[in-house]
């Protein structure tokens, strides 16, 4: 039984989002399904083209794009037309064409300011300024980063957006320290934020990996299942029809030799009852068989609504808040495994501070910089213990340890922790 063409688009979308290989194979899956343009068809075939543009390859991405464009166009789909301008930009970027890629980002805008799609004008904006920053046109850079600024500062959910506004408004600074000083604190209670109300971007990917993974092995399951049951029902025919033979021949043999040998008439009633206790046993056989047949069919639409709820589960599952970066990780920092995604994530986020503890404090071992890095999301000790799972007192000594250990660099410690 062939699974839905919804089955592999939802498939396909979460491995896109986790950036995973598949993802390709089951958006390509869905477009077979889809005999109609729709603005669905249309993002697919985008996602497609981005898959490949990641994949650096350039002439089926821009073949996708082009097909998403022009199904677009068709249906009317301003918002899917706007985006792909935009995804077009970047492989003209990408091939070195830079005004072709400018040219089409300010189409975008332009598109998007003309209906009212804020979001992807601020999106564009973005992309617009980074372009006209790497070929120094920065008075350029600065006005179109004024529009994405006052466009992502109307929403909390656009919060990092807005990040990257302010860090790319630092880069076009000359000199300015009193307006340099009030974007770096913009920028550090965005970052605290962000961090309370995005949690650990390298968790929630590791646990989109581990629901696909789950989806990807209970879809297997479900397969299975279905191809056992065709098989079953298919044997279960199979049976019946070489039942009814059966008879047929075992009929068609009594009859012959009731006619070419004129048996007695005890001989004939005699094998007139083994007949009928033939036809008998087949009649129930083939009844058995038909309610068999009833049963696989409830199994097989049982298997198909339970395959609806594993995508209902998960469409419900992407939906919920994720909870801030603390309450994540509670009580799992003690396993190696989540620590090192957690300090993977925290050198991201952080890489000049963690830089400058590695350059400044050599002799550091990891034991200390646990510490030092808990210490710069500003936890309490008793948060710390409950993290690390050991108690407050040997929180507590391994600060004494760590301040022993730095002598005079201590002070430098901290004042990197709260400047970086």
């Amino acid at each position: 039984m062939i699974l839905p063409a919804e089955t592999f688009q939802f498939f396909g979308w979460i491995m896109f989002t986790v950036e995973d290989e598949s993802a390709l194979d089951f958006l390509k899956k869905s477009m077979q399904y889809m005999k109609k343009p729709s603005s669905e068809s249309a993002s697919v075939l985008n996602a497609i083209g981005n898959c490949y543009f990641k994949n650096k390859d350039i002439t089926n991405a821009m073949h996708y794009l082009d097909k998403s464009e022009a199904m677009a166009l068709k249906i009317g789909d301003s918002v899917r037309y706007a985006k792909v301008l935009g995804d077009k930009a970047l492989i003209y970027e990408k091939k070195g064409n830079i005004n072709t890629a400018v040219n089409l980002l300010k189409q975008d805008i332009a598109y998007s300011q003309k209906f009212k799609i804020e979001k992807n004008e601020m999106y564009a904006s973005i992309l617009l300024a980074k372009i006209q920053l790497k070929i120094n046109n920065k008075n350029e850079a600065e006005k179109i980063l004024e529009r994405a600024g006052e466009i992502a500062g109307t929403k909390s959910y656009y919060r990092s957006s807005l990040k990257e506004v302010i860090e790319l408004k630092l880069m076009l600074l000359n000199g300015n320290l009193q307006k340099e000083l009030i974007l770096r604190r913009q920028l550090k209670q965005l970052d605290e934020y962000l961090l309370k109300t995005n949690g650990n971007t390298v968790l929630r990917r590791s646990n989109w990996l581990i629901q696909k993974n789950k989806y990807e092995n209970e879809t297997k399951q479900i397969r299975s299942q279905l191809e056992q049951g065709e098989r079953i029902r298919n044997i279960s025919i199979l049976i019946l029809i070489s039942t009814i033979l059966s008879s047929a021949i075992a009929y068609t043999f009594l009859v012959k030799r009731l006619d070419t040998k004129r048996v007695k008439v005890e001989e004939y009633e005699s094998d007139r009852l083994i007949f009928e206790e033939k036809l008998k046993d087949a009649s129930s056989n083939i009844d058995s068989y038909a309610e068999d047949l009833q049963n696989k069919d409830k199994q097989i639409l049982s298997l198909e609504d339970e395959l609806e709820g594993i995508k209902s589960f998960a469409a419900k599952q992407s939906e919920e808040d994720k909870s801030k970066l603390q309450e994540m990780l509670s009580s799992h920092l003690v396993t190696d495994e989540n620590w090192s995604a957690f300090k993977r994530e925290f050198i991201n986020q952080y890489s000049d501070f963690y830089n400058a503890i590695i350059e400044n404090f050599p002799q550091l071992k990891e034991s200390n910089l646990r510490i030092i890095m808990l210490q710069k999301l500003n936890l309490n000790n008793y948060e710390m213990s409950t993290l690390l799972g050991v108690t407050v007192d040997a929180v507590k000594k391994s600060k004494q340890r760590l301040k022993k250990k730095l002598g005079d660099k201590y002070e430098l410690l901290f004042e990197i922790i709260e400047y970086k």
